[in-house]
């Protein structure tokens, strides 16, 4: 009489941990391929995503969070743009907000942002004067800084060309980031638990370092590149509170690289505790004793403890350079210039990696060099694509064999 019963529990039980299993294969991944993060350019070469809703109860509590979050409270800057023009309610909205590296053949790399939650589009497109596409800052041969509306409401910030392309990409869905297998690969072994995450695809990342050209953006950087042919891919996961603990999976090309790698990586910290100085030695060496690397076969895994004081340091830095790149920019203000309607498209531009065209206005109005320019006074305005042809680009594959999560 009781068999029965018992049977019953063990396939109710076996179900459950079936579906389980299921939820957690596509881990990071499954989020991509499900959201409007999907849309992100094909070619894109890295994505960063922070959970905001699970973080936003810590920023009370946190001091080095608060410190951070004053930085968009700060006069200046495109973002405080974006605030003045939807309104400071829009940072409480706020659910999921992401970055994504694209390359860019006339600028050597471009930047998508993409912000995720509650917000209302009608109110949205009426500060946008009713377009779905605003440039709101231009300055003659650099990018744009240009806002958009996504059809799932999200707001889309960069530059207008890849805005473009992925206002396209929603409409034809698996045309965008949701169709890069390098990265989707490496998001797979990435739990979604986690309050930020992200992935790299190195080989593709460390081409776009080999092309920089002097002129690009990331001529200043100097990134061994050649470190970076050994790894196939990164991915990372972390959690937020007083400190922070983050964990990151790469894999290599072969199996004696990676041992190569782990070895370095161990060396780096062996002469970080021997250089730390008397002032600094405590908070160092506890940053120090939190890291460990393991390799097995081509997998390297990395886990790292930053602890308060070494974020409230980091967060400092990070204060001093906006505050400096301030001060420079109200010094030596760049030039203004009129700035043409956009016409209106009915389709995307056919790659975010093709060169941007230069801003149209009087030859003698352009920007000075490596000067930000103000919001231009006449903005550009884009309607809605009726249908999305994108044109991206294949990224380069990676091993579809991904290890368990972490």
């Amino acid at each position: 009489m009781r068999r029965v019963p018992l049977e019953a529990l063990a396939a109710a039980l076996g179900i459950l941990a079936l579906a389980s299993a299921c939820g957690r294969k596509g881990g990071a991944a499954g989020v991509v391929r499900a959201s409007v993060l999907g849309t992100y350019p094909k070619e894109s070469v890295a994505l960063l995503v922070l959970e905001v809703k699970k973080v936003r109860t810590l920023g009370e509590d946190v001091p080095w969070m608060k410190r951070l979050a004053s930085l968009t409270e700060e006069e200046g800057g495109p973002f405080q743009e974006v605030v003045k023009r939807l309104g400071a309610d829009t940072i409480d909205q706020l659910g999921r907000l992401s970055m994504a590296v694209v390359p860019d053949a006339g600028h050597g790399v471009a930047y998508g942002i993409l912000a995720e939650g509650s917000f209302d589009p009608v109110k949205i497109r009426a500060a946008l004067g009713g377009r779905d596409l605003l440039t709101l800052v231009e300055a003659e041969g650099k990018q744009d800084f240009s806002l958009a509306i996504l059809p799932d409401g999200s707001l889309g910030l960069g530059p207008r060309r890849l805005l473009e392309v992925m206002r396209g990409n929603a409409a034809a869905r698996g045309q965008g980031l949701d169709g890069n297998q390098a990265l989707l690969a490496s998001l797979e072994r990435v739990r979604t638990e986690a309050q930020f995450w992200g992935a790299l695809d190195c080989r593709s990342l460390g081409r776009l370092v080999r092309d920089a050209t002097s002129t690009g953006d990331l001529a200043r950087l100097s990134l061994p590149s050649g470190k970076l042919d050994a790894l196939l891919s990164l991915a990372f996961r972390g959690t937020i509170g007083e400190s922070v603990d983050l964990d990151v999976l790469a894999r290599a090309d072969a199996e004696a690289n990676a041992r190569n790698l782990a070895d370095a990586a161990r060396g780096l910290v062996a002469l970080g505790r021997i250089g730390a100085g008397r002032e600094q030695a405590k908070a160092w060496r506890d940053f120090l004793d939190g890291i460990r690397v393991d390799q097995k076969g081509t997998d390297l895994s990395l886990h790292a403890a930053i602890p308060p004081t070494t974020m409230q340091s980091f967060v400092e830095q990070m204060v001093s350079v906006r505050r400096q790149q301030a001060e420079t920019a109200a010094q030596h203000p760049a030039v203004e210039h009129p700035v043409r309607e956009h016409p209106n498209t009915s389709a995307p531009a056919p790659s975010a990696g093709a060169p941007a065209p230069a801003s149209p206005g009087r030859r003698d109005s352009a920007a000075p060099g490596g000067k930000p320019a103000r919001p231009a006074p006449s903005p550009r305005d884009t309607q809605a694509p009726e249908h999305g042809v994108p044109g991206n680009t294949a990224a380069p594959g990676s091993s579809s064999a991904a290890p368990p999560g972490f």
